[in-house]
């Protein structure tokens, strides 16, 4: 991707360029392009956040900190809270108290707060003039001092945005009180990408969610055969990474930067730990957690898929939530199975027995897939163990429910009766492959 910036930046933003040329260790360059846009037209707050970023890497933080601080207000005015507690870290960098500016924040988002609404959040000011690119004679310290200056004239100037609008009701956030929330963002740490470069890598265990503050990812599998299948687009006040704070699972996508992104991050250890200390926090990140997986498998389940949209959530809902770690059995080979199993995140393996009593691997499967089901329809016991792989969270039907499910949704029981047909079979082409090599082996 470097090898190609100047094709690939033509499409940015002049703000995003500016972006890209900083962590590119270019901050002159970010300098000369930042610097324009704020003189034009003072509610470019991004503009002043990247002016305050490149002065507290140059280790002259004083008016960067002040800068900071006012853009805490500036993007509480405008209803966006991930980019004001991106601003409320760059006032902690130049030296500033963050926990009053993150309480100040919290006090604005916060579900006892006056101002949370049914309202979109307000997109960015657009630029009011195509802003000139600063001379390339001019050396760093000279833009250091202009960009100082710019600050200045940011502090002196009052905020035309009104400070009561309301702001939207954000998820997850929206949910706690101002004091809880004001903990929780307290576990977040700013994280930068530059455009190509990744976030999150297909195939890795996951231990942080993110949340986007600007600029735009791609959720991308590869396929096999070099190919790569493009499965979302992300923008600002997008959440994801959210199932690593569940599972051990490995990351089932890739999220690439297709801009120079800002994003806030938290893992999985700060949560736990602020979990274990704030009841009501971990309470609301556990039911926001279950309720991504369960909206992902309304959208995504084939199972699910035969029921009438409008019907989805109410038949989940009948489905209780449970957890198995690495290595605990789901279900377990020739005892009578109690329910079925939709898993939710994670991974688990169906494990059976071939003719000499040596334990064969049949299946791996994960969100959205469906077990238990060949022995409650057969009415039989278990002809293989489950075992979770990861950290696992299953939804389980319990079986008196399960026939009653099935009565009043007669295609989903065609679909599982054909998934445990399919099943049947390739467990059969396992057990008769592994007894075809076993002899194989012997004859030689």
């Amino acid at each position: 991707m470097t090898g190609e910036r100047d094709d690939s930046i033509s499409t940015l933003s002049p703000l995003d360029v500016a972006h890209q040329r900083r962590l590119e260790d270019d901050a002159a360059d970010a300098l000369r392009r930042a610097i324009p846009m704020l003189d034009l037209d003072v509610a470019q707050v991004g503009a002043a956040a990247l002016i305050c970023r490149v002065l507290i890497d140059a280790d002259r933080p004083f008016v960067a900190g002040e800068a900071a601080k006012k853009l805490v207000d500036a993007c509480c005015r405008r209803g966006d809270l991930p980019a004001a507690v991106v601003a409320a870290a760059l006032a902690e960098a130049a030296g500033e108290q963050g926990a009053p500016l993150r309480q100040a924040i919290a006090e604005v988002f916060g579900a006892d707060s006056p101002r949370i609404g049914d309202v979109p959040q307000a997109p960015p000011p657009l630029p009011t003039a195509e802003p000139k690119v600063l001379p390339s004679n001019l050396k760093l310290d000279a833009l250091l001092d202009r960009a100082e200056a710019s600050l200045e004239t940011f502090l002196g100037t009052d905020d035309t945005a009104p400070a009561d609008s309301p702001v939207p009701r954000l998820p997850l956030f929206a949910k706690l009180t101002s004091e809880r929330l004001a903990v929780l963002l307290g576990a977040f740490e700013v994280l930068e990408r530059a455009e190509g470069n990744p976030v999150i890598q297909q195939g890795d265990v996951g231990r942080e969610a993110f949340v986007v503050v600007r600029g735009a990812l791609r959720v991308v599998r590869d396929a096999g055969e070099e190919t790569e299948q493009t499965l979302a687009a992300l923008g600002p006040g997008a959440i994801f990474g959210e199932m690593a704070l569940v599972s051990d699972a490995r990351r089932a996508a890739s999220v690439i930067a297709a801009q120079p992104v800002i994003l806030l991050a938290a893992s999985r250890e700060a949560l736990e730990s602020l979990a274990a200390r704030e009841e009501v926090v971990g309470a609301e990140l556990g039911a926001f957690c279950q309720g991504r997986m369960v909206s992902n498998l309304i959208r995504h389940s084939a199972v699910l898929g035969t029921v009438a949209p409008e019907e989805r959530r109410a038949l989940v809902q009948r489905f209780q939530a449970r957890t198995f770690e690495p290595g605990e059995k789901l279900i377990e080979r020739d005892k009578d199975v109690d329910g079925l199993f939709l898993v939710a995140s994670g991974r688990v393996e169906v494990v059976g027995v071939d003719e000499d009593g040596d334990s064969i691997r049949i299946a791996t499967l994960g969100p959205g897939d469906v077990v238990g089901e060949i022995s409650l329809l057969l009415r039989r016991a278990a002809t293989a163990d489950v075992v979770a792989k990861h950290s696992t969270v299953a939804l389980w039907l319990e079986k008196h429910v399960f026939r009653d499910v099935i009565r009043e949704h007669p295609a989903l029981l065609g679909e599982l009766y054909e998934t445990a047909t399919r099943r049947e079979e390739e467990t059969r082409s396992v057990v008769a492959q592994e007894a075809l090599e076993l002899g194989d082996i012997i004859l030689l």
